[in-house]
């Protein structure tokens, strides 16, 4: 299990094939273990570097606040600890596509291309679509046991096709939280307060310049589909948009064979 000292904490990661790097930053409270279906493949072509986020999995849990610009600076600690000064792929899913904008803000000589997976502008642009009340409240309060918590939680992320194709998924979720600590309330508050970043992310959206991928499903409830749109929309129409018809808020889990062979088409027309 490898760790790095970066930035006065613990970040754990994985950095597995070789080739030219593509980096995978996981959303509020997620793990290495998400993006399981693309490490194992495009671990044949590049060197995948996938690091659980400051408060969550096995990297530290410090005290708030949390801010985006700690989180990408995390990133930018490890890529500096691993010694990558070319340029990245990089990819965020959800409030990971969040730091990934952040990033690419901060570091742009550090980005060759840009994929945003289920994911909008920061909480506190006003050009973010929020997701019913109903969906935040299960969001921040999910549940009082771990199997309610998680029976809460896959409600909004996977659409009811793929709950009642994968019964034995909350088994395997609380199997794994066994093994890897979940995520302490503190951290997951240090997250969600993050994300509502008040910067504005919209316009930032105007100043990247290389290829970029927005992927989004479109029976998405955590963050609705208008945020995929949105994005596009800022980036004044350059970015390219695929959508992922049935997939919920995990579509590179729900359809991993298609979100693979669409994210690998995009990765080697415009840079391999």
């Amino acid at each position: 299990m490898p760790t790095l000292p970066i930035n006065d904490i613990d970040i754990y990661y994985e950095d597995l094939g070789q080739g030219e790097p593509l980096v995978m930053i996981p959303g509020l409270g997620g793990t290495v273990e998400l993006f399981a279906p693309q490490i194992a493949y495009f671990r044949q072509f590049y060197r995948v570097i996938v690091l659980d986020n400051r408060g969550a999995g096995r990297s530290s849990t410090p005290p708030g606040p949390y801010s985006m610009d700690q989180l990408a600076a995390d990133l930018a600690g490890l890529l500096d600890a691993l010694k990558i000064t070319q340029p990245v792929r990089l990819l965020g899913a959800s409030m990971g596509g969040v730091i990934a904008q952040c990033f690419i803000h901060n570091y742009p000589e550090r980005v060759k291309q840009l994929v945003l997976v289920c994911t909008g502008v920061s909480g506190g642009d006003p050009h973010i679509t929020l997701p019913p009340m109903s969906v935040l409240q299960k969001l921040s309060a999910p549940g009082n046991t771990p199997r309610e918590r998680l029976a809460s939680l896959f409600s909004i992320f996977y659409p009811p096709a793929f709950l009642e194709a994968n019964p034995d998924l909350i088994d395997k979720a609380l199997a794994f939280a066994a093994v890897v600590a979940p995520q302490p309330s503190h951290a997951r508050t240090a997250q969600l307060q993050a994300v509502q970043d008040v910067r504005p992310y919209y316009k930032w959206l105007a100043e990247i310049t290389v290829p970029t991928l927005i992927m989004h499903g479109e029976e998405d409830l955590v963050w609705p589909l208008k945020n995929a749109r949105t994005l596009q929309e800022g980036t004044q129409g350059r970015a390219e948009l695929a959508l992922f018809p049935g997939a919920g808020h995990v579509l590179f889990q729900e359809q991993p064979a298609a979100f693979n062979a669409r994210l690998e088409a995009f990765l080697k027309r415009d840079g391999a």
